[in-house]
């Protein structure tokens, strides 16, 4: 009889034994090598095989990666603290061929940048996109489309944003065009595969076309849209809609590829549509372009 209780205790003391066994300094040097990369996807292969091999150390795996992550989010947060502006910017520059179609069949050489710079309040963006087109007339600026944007962050999903942007498209009327704009933003979806940005606020606009001059208040809304399909290729999709008395509509899909170090490709498709043109220009123009971009 005497045997029932003494059995008893052993099965309830498994689990505390099981829970109490060290782990190898082997597979805590790998849990921590790969907790140290920051790479998700291999973080979780690890600590899968880590728990998978080490029964009853889960809780300490858990506790080594957590440890490691929190620890490289308070070095990032010091390092973006003490960083001046000029510091911690990155780009992609482009360089390639376009041809456009709509109020003109064109093909020009295309140049492009884009720069943002990650602070711990604040965040910074510049993209600028140039068409130089060799046509009857000599060398000319067939389209140049530039924007800075500066966003201050409430979270890591909301955050309120300020935007300058200056646009000149003459074959579809647009000697000028500047715009003002501010608002709030959304990050709804924040994950390693997928980003998009959701952006929504009021606008000032003044455009300066062939014949006459507008000004405007408007509405501006965005979507920045990104998806990682593989470790070297993604998807982006951005948008921009002004609504007054009548809409503008800005939309850029575009695929990039790396082919070594640096080095990539970018195939993109532009749509801009002006739902009241000036007399005797098409409202669409489409713009395909072929680049090889450099990232910095």
């Amino acid at each position: 009889m005497r045997l029932i209780p003494v059995a008893t205790m052993l099965l309830w003391a498994m689990p505390v034994l099981a829970e109490a066994q060290p782990l190898p300094e082997a597979v805590r040097a790998m849990v921590e090598a790969a907790a140290q990369t920051g790479d998700k996807a291999k973080i979780d292969v690890v600590v899968a095989f880590a728990k998978q091999t080490n029964k009853g150390a889960e809780a300490e795996i858990d506790r080594i990666v957590a440890d490691i992550a929190a620890s490289k989010t308070a070095e990032r947060q010091a390092q973006l603290a003490s960083a001046a502006y000029f510091d911690n910017w990155k780009g992609r520059g482009q360089l390639g061929a376009s041809h456009s179609s709509g109020n003109s069949e064109i093909s020009s050489v295309t140049f492009g940048l884009n720069l943002q710079r990650e602070g711990l309040d604040w965040r910074h963006r510049f993209d600028a996109v140039v068409d130089i087109t060799d046509n009857r007339n000599g060398t000319d600026q067939q389209r140049i489309l530039t924007g800075y944007q500066i966003d201050y962050k409430f979270s890591d999903r909301l955050y309120s944003w300020g935007r300058l942007e200056y646009e000149r498209n003459r074959e579809a009327g647009i000697k000028r065009r500047f715009a003002e704009s501010a608002g709030f933003g959304w990050r709804a979806i924040d994950g390693t595969p997928v980003r998009w940005d959701l952006e929504a606020g009021p606008a000032l606009r003044q455009t300066r076309f062939d014949s006459y001059t507008e000004n405007s208040v408007a509405g501006r809304g965005a979507s920045r849209f990104a998806f990682k399909l593989s470790g070297t290729t993604q998807f982006t999709n951005d948008t921009a809609v002004f609504v007054d008395d009548a809409a503008t509509i800005n939309n850029t899909a575009a695929l990039t590829s790396k082919m070594f170090g640096a080095v990539g490709t970018r195939i993109s498709y532009n749509l801009g549509w002006e739902e009241e043109p000036p007399a005797g220009l098409k409202r669409l123009d489409t713009t395909t372009r072929v680049t090889l971009v450099y990232d910095f």
